[in-house]
């Protein structure tokens, strides 16, 4: 059961509950929410993050990426031969099906159209690639610098904007001030991740974008990630729901955080603030939905 929990990166999870949690919260808002629709939203989005960090262990360790990193890094099963690269194999098999078939469930049940129908039937493709491909595949796209605006566009986008519409039927342009903040939010995390492994993704010949940008590049490109993250999330607060400015509470976490990072004096110690990472986008976005959950009761 361990080495499960160890494959699957239970830590990592939260982050696919929050994006949709709110994406259903700005939905119920709006006066267009539905508890089964909300359901297998989050357990289509929990399948697609643990496909992720499945392929993601089986991918480095084909690759031999994990062969270059430190005892200090996580434990990874199939770099190390403690799980067989051929039952990794399996797990992936059997997790993708559960995706599809819970992606099929909620876009039978949600749709209202037969064009809207098709319309997240590619996004939901798109998104089990995007799964498997960050280290998957000839051209693994988080080899190429390229894993951030993958984060930014599922964690934020595809999610928050994603799980609004199947319950509510209509996009406002509005909702991508809080879908960018979720995804900025998201890649802080894997932005930490990459830093961390710098020096080990160099010579293993990944190209993260912490790698191109160098050590003290990257500590800078996340602050901005922070700060514009911030930003969107409170530009929504201003312009539309003020209560959703409860977030505000969480800016001593998201400067503590912020200020640990540019002091970092060595990659390998960045590592110490990936779990603040994690923490920081399940706090911000808790207390974001709590304010529009505020501000839906106020309106009933």
């Amino acid at each position: 059961m361990s080495l499960f929990l160890s494959l699957i990166r239970p830590r990592t999870l939260p982050l696919a509950f929050v994006v949709i949690l709110c994406g259903n919260a700005l939905a119920f808002y709006a006066g267009s929410w539905r508890v089964d629709i909300c359901l297998l939203s989050l357990l289509t989005a929990l399948s697609l993050q643990i496909l992720s960090n499945i392929s993601n262990d089986y991918g480095d360790g084909i690759r031999g990426t994990d062969n270059t990193r430190s005892e200090l890094h996580p434990k990874r099963l199939t770099g190390q031969g403690i799980i067989s690269p051929h039952i990794i194999k399996y797990y992936i098999i059997i997790c993708l099906i559960i995706t599809l078939s819970l992606g099929i469930i909620l876009i039978i049940i949600s749709t209202r159209s037969l064009e809207e129908r098709w319309i997240f039937i590619l996004l939901g493709a798109f998104s089990a690639a995007a799964a498997l491909g960050y280290t998957l595949g000839r051209y693994a796209y988080g080899y190429h610098g390229l894993g951030e605006i993958a984060v930014f566009i599922f964690f934020g986008w595809v999610g928050v904007i994603g799980s609004y519409v199947l319950q509510t039927g209509e996009l406002s342009l509005a909702l991508f001030l809080p879908a960018s903040g979720a995804g900025l939010l998201a890649a802080v995390v894997l932005n930490v991740n990459n830093i961390r492994d710098i020096d080990s993704d160099r010579l293993a010949g990944k190209r993260t974008l912490a790698v191109r940008l160098g050590f003290i590049r990257s500590r800078f490109f996340h602050a901005g990630l922070l700060l514009t993250a911030v930003l969107c999330y409170l530009l929504f607060s201003l312009l539309y729901i003020w209560q959703s400015a409860l977030f505000l509470f969480a800016l001593p976490i998201l400067r503590k955080h912020g200020k640990a990072i540019l002091g970092t004096p060595t990659p390998v110690l960045a590592a110490k603030e990936l779990k603040t990472a994690v923490q920081l986008n399940i706090v911000v976005n808790t207390l974001f939905v709590t304010g529009i959950l505020i501000a839906a009761w106020r309106l009933r």
